[in-house]
């Protein structure tokens, strides 16, 4: 269940900016959504912790790290 809020309570820079991705895709994945609600309570601290946790603690390359997290996401049905 995602909070309405985390659809529209954005500010006008971030509001473009989705606006340009749902033009672009023809929709904004939630992560994207919910780390850019109140992105300096949350969204930049979890942005950069996901960072760290895909690219720099592993022997993998970038490519294999996505198509790892595309793989499990597929398993656990997951949407995005």
């Amino acid at each position: 269940m995602r909070l309405p809020i985390v659809e529209t309570g954005h500010r006008p820079l971030q509001k473009l900016q989705l606006a340009m991705i749902r033009a672009l895709v023809g929709h904004v994945p939630g992560p994207i959504l919910a780390m850019s609600y109140h992105r300096g309570l949350f969204g930049k601290t979890f942005s950069a912790c996901l960072q760290a946790g895909m690219r720099n603690t592993s022997e993998w390359t970038d490519g294999e790290t996505e198509i790892f997290a595309a793989f499990v996401s597929k398993k656990n049905r997951c949407a995005y």
